[in-house]
């Protein structure tokens, strides 16, 4: 809790952008549609984000999307500072569409060391039924086919819905058919977030499936072939963060600049287009976890059904209509919160 010490958080993930060259049915953030796509941080205003990371020697920087290699030239520029700011580890997720032999050998060569590849299954109907275009399979496991001859850390994220839920094993085996036992193969269930609250009704998971997708990850794991099997709870740091008295050890940047809390919370506290990261850090950032509204926005979302905010009977109406924006340097922070967290129930 020394905020001396503690000068800028552990690990930055940052949404390169927001656009995309797929509609998946899943996308909890709507990428490709969504307003922030059409507001994007320039190639100079990222570039003087990331300068902020100077002295801090991150431990991970993770670039997320939208489709992160639309913005490929981008995300070497960044990596090359970033290296010379010796940050530990740089990190990449995509679709794998653009991801060829050429463009692999420039993120390797710009530092990048984990890249993760999105696969939804073994069947290409069934990946291209959720990603919501025909060859995106291919695109995928030729993505994965280079990264493992390259000797790359490859994750692989496997998204559960009902129309894909029991070719995880299939999964698991083409992994360790290309080689990919260094990373890891990471599921959890469904975000009810963003496009993903529009196709509950064709891709929501059983509670039934979900308990048997479980008992699978755990049989699979048991059989230590080598590779394991990240089953993530996106609610369990709501609960962890909140129940213990910490600085801010990660942060999340949206493609806009927008600074915000949690991916899972409706709260934006900044923008780097206002004041940089350091002064937001400084400003209260640091301690944002420890702050009454975003418990109580935390203790509104118990489940993952509890994200989708229309149909959260725990959160304050204001919070059902998109994000609250309270800047932490323009604005009274304090005052505001006190104002909202009269709202809640309970």
């Amino acid at each position: 809790m020394d905020k001396n010490f503690v000068i800028g958080p552990h690990q930055v993930s940052f949404d390169i952008t927001n656009k995309c060259n797929l509609r998946c049915l899943h996308c909890y953030n709507s990428s490709g549609t969504n307003l922030q796509s059409e507001n994007e941080l320039t190639d100079i205003e990222v570039l003087k984000f990331i300068d902020e990371f100077k002295n801090i020697k991150l431990l991970n920087f993770c670039f997320c999307g939208g489709e992160t290699l639309l913005r490929k030239d981008l995300i070497l520029k960044c990596c090359k500072k970033l290296k010379e700011y010796d940050c530990y580890n740089l990190s990449i997720v995509t679709n794998g569409i653009l991801l060829t032999n050429k463009v692999a050998d420039e993120l390797i060569a710009a530092g990048i060391n984990k890249i993760q590849v999105s696969l939804d299954g073994i069947n290409p109907h069934s990946h291209d039924y959720l990603r919501n275009k025909k060859g995106a399979f291919s695109g995928a496991i030729n993505a994965i086919k280079i990264l493992s001859e390259k000797n790359v850390d490859t994750g692989i994220a496997f998204t559960p819905t009902s129309y894909n839920i029991e070719e995880i094993v299939g999964v698991r085996d083409l992994m360790l058919d290309y080689g990919i036992t260094r990373s890891t193969l990471r599921v959890q269930p469904l975000m009810i977030m963003g496009r993903a609250t529009e196709n509950l009704a064709k891709i929501l998971p059983s509670s039934k499936q979900y308990r048997k997708l479980v008992k699978i990850v755990r049989d699979l794991n048991l059989e230590s072939k080598g590779l394991q099997i990240d089953w993530g709870d996106p609610i369990d740091h709501l609960i962890r963060f909140t129940e213990q008295k910490f600085l801010t050890n990660n942060c999340t940047i949206r493609c806009n600049g927008e600074i915000i809390v949690d991916p899972y919370l409706p709260l934006v506290v900044g923008n780097l287009r206002k004041h940089s990261f350091r002064e937001y850090w400084e400003a209260g950032f640091r301690d944002i976890w420890n702050s009454e509204l975003v418990k109580k926005l935390s203790q509104c979302v118990l489940s993952i059904k509890d994200m989708d905010l229309q149909n959260n009977t725990y959160l304050p109406e204001i919070f059902k209509n998109g994000d609250v924006y309270i800047d932490l340097i323009d604005d009274d922070f304090n005052k505001s919160q006190n104002l909202l967290i009269k709202d809640f129930v309970g």
